[in-house]
């Protein structure tokens, strides 16, 4: 009699665990609903980022699947997103089954006729996985006579089902593109924005504006491709580009070659993309941003720049070679403006700028060109002061962020380095009225140990003061440069002299002005500031004139012949950055077939990114912290979504290629490690010992889980605590 109703006891019990899971799937299922109902925005964000993995991920595992049927393996189990499981569908003989959160390791008992695959979808929707018969991850599964075991198959038949999931990938993202190049998709032409001095594209003779419309034979070209040129070339072996300027096409040949101050190793032209002269029109859809902006600059989302100093500009380039040759405290720009968006009409604005000098001019081969006038190099002046973090390490930051929180305590005051924005450096270490070159110098050497610093302060009076500061010059984060977390510039404000340099250009041989000097007058013109020592020599080019100074109270002066070109080696700008927005122009195919082209060129370049930023990953020129993994790109998706469906899905091809680069990796775990192994059982003519790929298999999946974990706690940092 007890054996009669056993069977019964246990068929209710399985009955009401199946109604509490359901119960509780779909409480969940509802608190999930009443969220989304008060927070619209968010929920479908986060509903595009799961479509956008789940897609991503199901087309992935369906080229593995798809393929592993045709092959005659038997797929036990299809799922998008790891386990635990949510829900389990299988067709049965006699209908459907569904399974709602089984228990881990439930067992599944089969009948003759029932479907021998269960599709399946994880609670984690950050990966997923197909599970066939006699295949395993970690090594070989248990040994099976099924001729439809992964093992037993033909090893043709077994890598064509593991590169399947890369292909379909692949094809998936040029399906992407090749849509969104129907529709038209904007992208960063082929227009060179800026050309470096002394660069191997000034060299061959490129020019601010010129359009590149071909590059080594290719003519679907966009800057991105452009930028990727010379990673593709070999060392020594010139980029063929073909450029159209005044609408005159012609050939120019640049040999890349590694950046001066550029740690990463790679070789590089020396030109930039260009930008509009139209303040990014996208800070609109942040209200705080756009009044922040407008605090700082003046300036409106959508402003159109016309003028700088009075003289019209028509181009970014224009704009920036304009506002180099302005010498004076500040300059006014001219936008015209139409505010709100719906306004009636556009207004001429004007709003003045402050300038300010940097202590280097930008040069390819020489990082360490030092800005100057007539040899005369005017003093340092920090323009702002980076405080180092108070606090580095995930766990603090949660207890600060407690203690601030949740317990209401005030935040420890944070140590400072000493100096502040203004301040005018005197003295380095041993080193009086530094160059920006000394101070580089000085920087590394004193690397994790005290440099002693002096400099001028203005007191509440307004007098200037000498304060004795010592900072403590650290590596940068993430790179191998050594800094002071300061930002300096001339002091073009006065007329005092750090140093005179050898230049070429103006004699070859420094002026004899004693450092800490002070220039009194070009000429019979008497001068105040490096502002009025800039205009006079600039008005004085191709002359030869007499500075005059003053040195401890002794009057002196000096010869100088100033150049016809170039009288000035320096290059102003604006003291406050003008968020120009970038030229982009509209990539639209006029058929499908020209569409599909565009789309495969386009994943092929994505392709190729990956692998150049994964080979400067081994090189160590870019940190694993700079990687995103899926946390990360989740929170860049849930962005993504937020902007426009375009974007959404240009994002979703890339990273589709990526993930298609990313799982060739011959990494035991990863599809291309499967491929090796694989052909290496080709080659041998049999499988590899089953301890050997087991150590394997763990090593790998070790490798995979540390970087995952560095990846991940670096996503959280920057997510958590910006």
């Amino acid at each position: 009699m007890t054996e009669d109703k056993l069977p019964q006891k246990s068929a209710t019990d399985q009955s009401n665990n199946t109604v509490r899971q359901m119960l509780f799937f779909l409480a969940i299922l509802g608190a999930l609903v009443i969220w989304g109902v008060y927070h619209p925005s968010a929920a479908l964000r986060v509903l595009a980022v799961l479509l956008g993995f789940g897609g991503i991920i199901m087309v992935h595992e369906f080229g593995h699947f798809i393929v592993a049927k045709l092959g005659g393996i038997k797929v036990e189990a299809f799922s998008i997103g790891f386990p635990p499981v949510v829900l389990g569908i299988r067709k049965l003989k006699k209908g459907w089954r569904l399974r709602v959160l089984p228990k881990i390791g439930e067992p599944v008992a089969l009948q003759e006729g029932d479907h021998e695959t269960e599709y399946q979808i994880g609670l984690f929707p950050i990966g997923g996985f197909v599970k066939m018969l006699g295949q395993s991850d970690t090594g070989s599964a248990e040994a099976t006579e099924d001729p439809r075991s992964y093992t037993n198959r033909p090893v043709w038949i077994r890598m064509a089902t593991i590169a399947a999931g890369v292909i379909f990938n692949a094809v998936g993202a040029i399906l992407i593109f090749m849509v969104l190049f129907m529709h038209g998709l904007d992208q960063k032409p082929a227009v060179v924005g800026n050309v470096m001095a002394n660069s191997p594209a000034a060299d061959a003779g490129l020019h601010p504006g010129d359009r590149i419309i071909e590059v080594n034979g290719e003519r679907f070209v966009n800057f991105e491709w452009v930028g990727m040129a010379p990673a593709l070339s070999a060392p020594g072996e010139p980029i063929s580009f073909v450029v159209r300027r005044d609408g005159a096409e012609q050939q120019i040949k640049v040999i890349a070659e590694k950046r001066d101050d550029d740690n990463s190793g790679l070789r590089a032209t020396g030109i930039s993309p260009a930008q509009t002269l139209t303040i990014e029109p996208l800070i609109a859809k942040s209200p705080e941003l756009t009044e922040e902006i407008y605090k700082l600059t003046g300036l409106r989302p959508g402003d159109a720049v016309k003028a700088i100093d009075g003289k019209s500009v028509t181009t970014a380039w224009d704009f920036e070679e304009s506002a180099a040759a302005i010498f004076k405290p500040q300059t006014t720009v001219t936008v015209s403006r139409q505010w709100p968006p719906d306004a009636a009409q556009r207004t001429t604005v004007t709003h003045d700028f402050p300038l300010e000098v940097l202590p280097v001019v930008q040069n390819f081969r020489n990082a360490m060109d030092l800005a100057h006038f007539g040899t005369m190099v005017p003093l340092l002046k920090i323009d702002s002061v980076v405080e180092p973090p108070a606090i580095v390490s995930l766990p603090k930051r949660l207890a600060n962020w407690f203690s601030r929180t949740v317990l209401s305590r005030p935040a420890a005051p944070r140590q400072t380095s000493g100096l502040e924005k203004g301040d005018i450096l005197i003295k380095i270490a041993d080193q009086d009225y530094p160059t920006y070159k000394q101070l580089r110098e000085l920087t590394i050497a004193y690397k994790d140990k005290d440099l002693p610093l002096a400099v001028l302060r203005k007191d509440q009076s307004g007098q200037w003061q000498k304060v004795e500061v010592t900072m403590q010059p650290r590596v940068d984060p993430g790179t191998d440069r050594v800094i002071m977390r300061i930002v300096p510039v001339l002091d073009m404000q006065s007329p005092v002299v750090a140093q005179t340099i050898p230049a070429a250009a103006v004699s070859g041989q420094p002026l004899e002005i004693p450092a800490g000097a002070r220039i009194k007058a070009i000429d019979d013109k008497s001068v105040s500031s490096f502002f009025e020592i800039a205009s006079a020599l600039q008005a004085a080019a191709g002359k030869k004139v007499t500075v005059h100074f003053e040195a401890d109270g002794q009057p002196g002066q000096v010869g100088l012949a100033v150049p016809a070109i170039e009288p000035v080696h320096a290059r102003a700008m604006l003291g406050i950055g003008i968020p120009l927005a970038d030229l982009t122009e509209e990539f639209k195919a006029s058929n499908p077939i020209q569409a599909a082209g565009m789309g495969l060129r386009k994943t092929w370049h994505f392709v190729l990114q990956s692998y150049i930023t994964l080979g400067r990953l081994f090189q160590g020129s870019v940190p694993v912290s700079a990687l995103s993994g899926p946390v990360g790109i989740i929170q860049m998706t849930y962005q993504v979504a937020g902007t426009s469906l375009a974007d959404y899905l240009y994002f979703m091809g890339l990273i589709s290629s990526c993930l298609a680069v990313m799982n060739l990796l011959p990494l035991p775990v990863l599809d291309g490690g499967h491929l090796v192994i694989l052909l290496i059982e080709k080659i041998s003519g049999k499988p590899i010992n089953e301890r050997v790929l087991a150590g394997a298999m763990y090593a790998g999946m070790a490798l995979l889980l540390g970087v995952f974990v560095i990846i991940t706690y670096k996503d959280l940092i920057r997510i958590l605590f910006p």
